[in-house]
């Protein structure tokens, strides 16, 4: 089960242009909604809530309390930055029912990727094509990510599919179980011209480049003799 995280908030009573006033105090709009419930506009310490993103992620549910008003659990289901700076815009969290499977989005980890069988002798390197998978869990059973062995990448034939992820007891997957997680990928091989043709061509041109001189030089003299 998931650690217990919680965020203390208020309520909000700016919305729109007056949000940049909001930020530039130092506090961040927010929105809890879901649960046929109706939606919430809070704010909350910048400080604050960068620190409790950085510790749930998207698959660790943030118990969420408002000030003089209600307590719910909820999961990260949007974060704005903005395009530049990368500051916080505003964050959005949906409510769950702790006792229904919800979908979540969880990250990959690649281990034991340097020595997979496969890589020896410079055979190639483990490649990764998917980084994060889709399950239903329980919203405190959701693990914060899920480890890929690449041990049985024996040869440039095997790879590892969705499908063939251990996944923790009570997460079902619902991605595409044939879909590519990590494969060996060989070195590529870069084809160069012969050295001995392209310096044969050089030679050529420096000939006719200097027999192209000498004759102009020879010209430039006859004419100024007459």
């Amino acid at each position: 089960m998931a650690d217990t995280i919680s965020l203390t908030v208020q309520t909000r009573t700016t919305f729109g242009k007056k949000n940049k006033a909001l930020r530039r105090s130092g506090l961040i709009p927010v929105h809890v909604y879901g649960q046929k419930k109706e939606a919430l506009s809070l704010q909350v310490e910048d400080a604050q809530l960068r620190s409790t993103l950085r510790e749930a992620g998207a698959t660790t549910p943030v118990t969420v309390k408002v000030e003089g008003g209600e307590e719910a659990v909820t999961l990260v289901r949007d974060i704005a930055l903005h395009p530049v700076s990368g500051d916080l815009l505003h964050v959005d969290f949906m409510r769950v029912n702790v006792t229904q499977e919800v979908q979540a989005e969880v990250p990959l980890r690649l281990i034991n990727d340097e020595d997979a069988p496969g890589t020896r002798g410079g055979a190639g390197v483990v490649t990764q094509g998917t980084y994060e998978i889709s399950v239903n869990a329980l919203p405190f059973d959701i693990p914060s990510e899920i480890e890929v062995d690449c041990s049985v990448l024996v040869d440039l034939e095997t790879d590892i599919k969705a499908g063939e992820l251990r996944l923790p007891s009570g997460v079902t997957l619902v991605s595409d179980p044939d879909a590519r997680i990590a494969w060996i990928q060989p070195p590529r091989v870069i084809e160069e011209e012969a050295p001995e043709a392209v310096e044969g061509e050089e030679g050529e041109e420096g000939a006719e480049g200097e027999a192209g001189e000498e004759g102009a030089e020879a010209g430039e003299g006859d004419e100024s003799e007459e």
